[in-house]
Formats: structure tokens, sequence, C-alpha cells
């Protein structure tokens, strides 16, 4: 096992802040370069993205808080998030509801129920993990890492491109915790495999139920008639 006694590894705190960028700068891209197809803002896409936004810059802060010895703000802010995760998995999942109901395509809300459930399961298991420095930071990472797909997405939409655009970058990211262990300790720890394992399984999953027809059937049958 990888022993990171205090969580102080640079790498954590940097790529936090890398990660939160990029979000800022894929969505805000998107509303200045691309606006013509967003769909109509109501309240519920602003406190969606205001709860996304919060998670992300929450993410940034904990390594910042531990890099500056802030212990004890730090554990009180990890006490309080799973509000923030109930808040947002809510708006999120109502967001995927009125984009079926838009649009009528399985990709979008599969993907983010599939990328939610990927994101609670490695968010839990990163509370269970808390007094492990290392297993901990880097099962947030994925957990992180999990939800990054709408703001890569953006990427593509702005250039009028394929999807596939994002697929370079989308991996790059999810490479990047085991380039960083294998160079920094000679070998990738468990947990970084775990999660990189997790998300890229969650790609042909999410491809292959958009494309399945049953799939489909099921979502109308659970959340309506999409495309209304």
């Amino acid at each position: 096992m990888i022993k990171q006694p205090d969580g102080r590894e640079p790498f954590f705190r940097y790529f936090a802040w890398i990660i939160l960028l990029t979000v800022i700068v894929c969505f805000g891209a998107k509303a200045v370069f691309d606006s013509d197809d967003l769909p109509p803002i109501t309240p519920l896409h602003h406190l969606h993205a205001a709860t996304m936004l919060a998670w992300f810059i929450l993410f940034a802060l904990q390594p910042t808080l531990i890099h500056f010895g802030k212990l004890s703000l730090h554990r009180s802010l990890g006490r309080l998030s799973p509000l923030l995760v109930l808040s947002f998995l809510a708006f999120a999942a109502q967001i995927s509801l009125l984009n079926w109901q838009r649009m009528g395509f399985p990709l979008i809300p599969t993907a983010n129920a599939v990328n939610l459930t990927l994101f609670a399961g490695l968010y839990i298991a990163a509370l269970a993990y808390r007094h492990n420095v290392g297993t901990h930071q880097r099962l947030m990472l994925y957990a992180t890492l999990a939800m990054m797909g709408p703001a890569f997405g953006r990427i593509p939409e702005i250039f009028d491109q394929t999807p596939v655009m994002a697929v370079p970058l989308i991996l790059g990211y999810q490479l990047a915790p085991l380039v960083h262990d294998r160079l920094v300790y000679g070998r990738i720890h468990r947990a970084t495999w775990i999660g990189f394992g997790l998300v890229l399984v969650a790609v042909p999953i999410i491809l292959g139920l958009s494309e399945s027809e049953a799939w489909a059937a099921i979502l109308n049958n659970l959340l309506g008639p999409g495309g209304g």
C-alpha cells in the first residue's frame, strides 16, 4: 500500500484546481460562443449549475486546506458535503428528465444515470476510507472525474464536431493519476486502478445502453414519452 501520511501531495491539490478551471472554461465557452442550441434556462438549471459548481469548488478547496494545515475546517466541510451531494444529485436527476422530455435522446439521461451512480459509489467509498489518506484522495478524485463528461462534451459542440473529439481529453484526465503513481511511487495505487477501471468501463456501458431499443423502451416507461 502506498503511504500518504498527511495528504499534502501537490499532485492532488493542483489537479483539483485544474479540474475546476476546466469545468468553468468549458461551460463558459459554450455559453459565450455557442449559445444558440442551449435549452430554455429555468431556475432549476441555475440551481443545478450552482450545486455542481459548488462541488468542484469544494473538491479543489479540500486538498488546499490540508496543504495550509486547516485540518479542522477540512473535516467540517467533509462532514457537510453529503448535503451538497444530495442536492446536486436531485437537481441533476431533474435536469436529465427535462432533457429527455425535450429531446428524447437516450444518451444524456443514460450517461447521467451511469455517471452519477458511479460518483455516488466512489464518494461513499471515499468517505468510508477517509482515515486512509491515499485511498481517500484517489477515490474522491475519480468520483469527481466521473462527472466531467458534460464539461468535456461542450468542446465538440462549440466546434460543431463529433463527440469523439472529447475522448482524448477525457482519457487524458483519467490516465493522469495512473501516470502520477507510476512516476512518483514506481507502482500504481490499488484505489487508482479501481477508480480508473470503473470510469473506463462506464463508457461502453453508456454507449451500449444508448443504442439499445430495449433500453429506450425502459426509459419511455420510466420517464414518459421523450422528445415531446
